[in-house]
């Protein structure tokens, strides 16, 4: 009676959470994919609110994950949907048997406190409505427009950006053959390329994304002109100024020029 719906599902469980004297994390399948729904249907308003924001949570969360996770798009929406959805839905469904137990279990406490007798007590919990489904529809309907509404579109704004980065990082490998030229050059040499490879960019992939690449003659310094490929960005400009360690080996350091840092790479970021 304290339980409502499906009570042959949880009276298996809470007899031996009642055997062991504690409740422990089991599976349920109702909770796993609207949490916040099926939380507020048991009446566990805490936890169903918590479920609501978690969405909101997660994606400013995921803000400090994102630019580790490189130029995969695949990697990028799997590890959003799991932050996102998948970690509080199985939360939820770890824990739904105890948060219920938990809730029953008060309800017949305070039902025993209330009266003299156990049949007194019983026909009180029968009485009373265990789930609420009103209330499901109208607060689990809501968080999910919250959803739709607030984290959707930051999400969708953090995933244009990872796509921007994702290009200035192929843009930046783009490059490669043309350190490589000044490396090799200074290790013969201690000199700098007098006839620059610029083809050998050209044939590398992301190089679409780069409207011209210039050496500084004096100090081998490599400038990146970005191209309209990335609107965003479009004439902004990236450079890879070469230094040399206590060995005598080089180094490159990027300096971006006038690019907002959610756009950039984690090797342009930390100078």
């Amino acid at each position: 009676m304290a339980v409502g719906p499906s009570a042959d599902f949880y009276a298996p469980r809470f007899l031996e959470y009642e055997r062991t004297g504690r409740s422990f994390p089991s599976w349920n399948w109702a909770s796993l994919w609207i949490p916040s729904a099926w939380a507020f249907y048991r009446k566990l308003w805490v936890p169903g609110f918590a479920y609501a924001l978690w969405p909101l949570i997660a994606v400013a969360a995921f803000g400090v994950i994102d630019p580790y996770l490189g130029d995969s798009g695949g990697v990028w929406l799997a590890c959003a949907w799991l932050v996102v959805w998948f970690v509080p839905g199985v939360v939820a469904a770890l824990t739904a048997n105890s948060l219920v137990y938990r809730n029953a279990r008060e309800a017949v406490l305070k039902a025993e406190v209330a009266t003299p007798r156990p049949e007194d007590a019983a026909a009180l919990l029968a009485a009373r409505a265990p789930i609420a489904p009103g209330f499901a529809a109208l607060l689990g309907g809501g968080a999910i427009l919250l959803a739709l509404t607030v984290a959707a579109p930051r999400l969708q704004t953090a995933y244009a950006a990872h796509v921007v980065r994702t290009q200035v990082t192929l843009g930046l490998d783009a490059v490669k053959p043309f350190q490589r030229q000044v490396e090799e050059w200074w290790a013969r040499s201690r000199s700098l390329p007098t006839a620059p490879d610029y083809e050998a960019v050209e044939s590398q992939r992301g190089a679409e994304f780069l409207q011209a690449v210039s050496i500084s003659p004096a100090s081998g310094r490599l400038r990146l002109a970005l191209g309209p490929s990335i609107p965003e960005l479009a004439g902004s400009s990236i450079l890879l100024a070469p230094t040399m360690d206590g060995r005598q080996h080089v180094h490159w350091i990027c300096i971006p020029i006038d690019i907002p840092a959610k756009y950039l790479p984690l090797q342009c970021r930390h100078r």
